[in-house]
């Protein structure tokens, strides 16, 4: 975001959320240095300067709908502020604390992965890694905390890389555990599909099956050696191989019929041990479907009209 125009619809966006908010960042003031929050222990401040808020909002072209926006600055400013509220906490105690406490957020730390036109994406700064093929970024989540930087015991939500930078928590370290999480939890799901090859794929633990997929571990395990496998994953918590058994409309309807958040690919993918590849735009599967003939007797093979 550039110019006196974006800057300006920067700070509408800020002063929307601040306004729509029924929580934390309702007592968020907007002021000429940034976005202000009062700490809770001592009545302190927390300036967020707008420079951090243009990499929050990850829109520098400035075409992104004004919804989309608000959310990724909501988020980002919810963690900002819940991280820094129990850092400084802890630093009213003693610098063994503070480290403490970020030991804390790093055993939290979890790895994602997300379609880029995923309704949930952060833009390209949350983006680690990129799966060949194109189809799946991998970033970071944070256990304890929703999607949308609200606190949930249960969830592990989007983390903004640089909301743990700001905390000044080693990047390079949450990575490299979120890694090793992943690579645990594959391992185990590979295991699982071995045992029943012809399951409904599932996630583990805090990796869903986007997640799971983004793993190399798991695609060894998945393709089998067969060189290929095609499957359709359209929620991020199941998904279905090889696809001659299957309508051929499901993938793009189940897609359609899950909200948006929980979706995981609109078309069907193709993976290798190494790529996740979206099959091409193309077709019309759903008048495929209706036109095939149900089979004339069960287990009979269904006869295709000229």
């Amino acid at each position: 975001m550039t110019g006196d125009r974006t800057s300006t619809a920067l700070r509408r966006s800020v002063l929307a959320v601040t306004l729509l908010d029924h929580g934390t960042l309702a007592d968020l003031e907007t002021r000429e240095e940034g976005a202000v929050h009062v700490r809770t222990l001592d009545s302190s401040h927390l300036v967020i300067g707008w420079g951090e808020l243009v990499l929050a909002a990850g829109d520098p072209s400035g075409t992104m709908p004004d919804a989309l926006v608000q959310r990724r600055l909501a988020r980002w400013l919810r963690l900002r502020v819940a991280l820094d509220e129990m850092l400084h906490a802890a630093g009213e105690t003693s610098p063994e604390a503070v480290a403490e406490v970020r030991g804390r957020i790093l055993s939290r730390v979890r790895p994602r992965a997300l379609p880029r036109d995923h309704a949930l994406h952060p833009g390209v700064a949350w983006t680690r890694r990129t799966v060949l093929g194109g189809a799946l970024d991998v970033g970071l989540a944070l256990r304890g905390y929703s999607d949308d930087g609200h606190p949930s015991p249960d969830e592990a939500g989007l983390l903004p890389v640089g909301v743990l930078v700001a905390a000044q928590v080693d990047l390079g370290l949450a990575t490299s555990k979120a890694d090793r999480y992943l690579a645990d939890m594959a391992t185990l799901a590979g295991e699982r599909l071995q045992r029943d090859p012809t399951a409904v794929l599932r996630p583990l633990g805090d990796a869903d099956v986007l997640t799971l997929l983004a793993s190399r571990t798991f695609r060894v395990a998945l393709v089998d050696g067969q060189g290929m496998r095609s499957a359709a994953i359209p929620m991020r918590t199941r998904g279905w191989l090889d696809l001659g058994r299957l309508d051929p409309a499901f993938a793009v309807s189940a897609s359609l019929l899950t909200e948006p958040d929980e979706r995981g690919f609109a078309r069907p993918v193709l993976v290798t041990v190494d790529e996740v590849a979206m099959v091409r735009a193309g077709g019309d599967p759903v008048r495929q479907s209706l036109a095939d003939p149900a089979p004339a007797e069960p287990h009979r093979p269904v006869s295709r009209g000229a």
